[in-house]
């Protein structure tokens, strides 16, 4: 009989925030938000699971261990939105975890101070040419070499940009409010699965498996260098706060 949070103490709970630790080192690997049972659901998933993600895998191997995960709840008794916004400071407090996203609101995540004033004290873009923006946020890292920025902001999006009058020319890659990088849009590819390019070095999970039928797309272009200028300006009055869509288009 699997384990489960009799339902007395489900009511009591509410919402909550909890971390999932490996017994065998104490060390955190998974930070979650949820109401009745979502905490255990976990194991009960990576006891089925054939293809497991990191997280699932980790569960596995502490089964086979012969031990359990350790639960922590870091707060209960919130209602879903303070759930989310404490999780998501959790996520950006622990590192090694293996969170696939950042977490709610992540654009307003943990960063250094000088990129912090940087942001609110950027001047707003402002641009006349049709553009996509697209938001790179947990694929975003200062240390992000001009390729990988690149790759991380081109492809497997959910988007039409062949059906915006006119079509979008150049695509913004934005990451915590601010434009990283302008590219020049020279054609579209649609994807029907990973391509064997695939780039293994993005935090998304290397194990996700790729919807049926599910069409994504992504561009082929070049870093527009006449139009650098435009790097480091805020999008913050372009885009609707809090958004979780990461496309947004301008002026077409």
């Amino acid at each position: 009989m699997k384990k489960s949070i009799p339902r007395d103490v489900v009511e009591k709970l509410q919402y909550y925030v909890y971390r999932l630790e490996d017994p065998r080192t104490g060390q955190p690997f998974y930070i979650g938000k949820g109401a009745d049972q979502r905490v255990l659901q976990h194991e009960w998933e990576a006891l089925k699971a054939e293809i497991p993600s990191a997280k699932l895998a980790k569960i596995q191997e502490i089964i086979a261990s012969g031990q359990e995960v350790r639960v922590i709840i870091h707060r209960h008794k919130m209602d879903n939105d303070t759930a989310y916004q404490v999780e998501a400071a959790l996520i950006d407090a622990y590192e090694n975890l293996t969170n696939m996203v950042r977490g709610h609101d992540s654009e307003f995540g943990a960063m250094p101070l000088d990129e912090l004033i940087a942001r609110y004290a950027a001047e707003p873009l402002s641009f006349l040419e049709p553009c996509i923006i697209i938001k790179i946020e947990k694929e975003w890292s200062n240390q992000l070499t001009p390729d990988a920025l690149y790759e991380r902001t081109r492809r497997y999006w959910v988007c039409s940009p062949h059906n915006r009058t006119p079509q979008p020319q150049y695509a913004l890659a934005v990451a915590r409010g601010l434009v990283r990088e302008v590219y020049r849009i020279d054609h579209w590819l649609e994807y029907r699965g990973w391509p064997e390019d695939r780039d293994h070095s993005r935090n998304s999970d290397p194990n996700e498996e790729w919807p049926a039928s599910y069409l994504r797309r992504g561009f082929v272009g070049a870093v527009a260098h006449e139009l650098a200028g435009l790097k480091l300006m805020s999008i913050e009055h372009l885009t609707k706060t809090g958004s979780q869509n990461p496309i947004t288009y301008l002026n077409c």
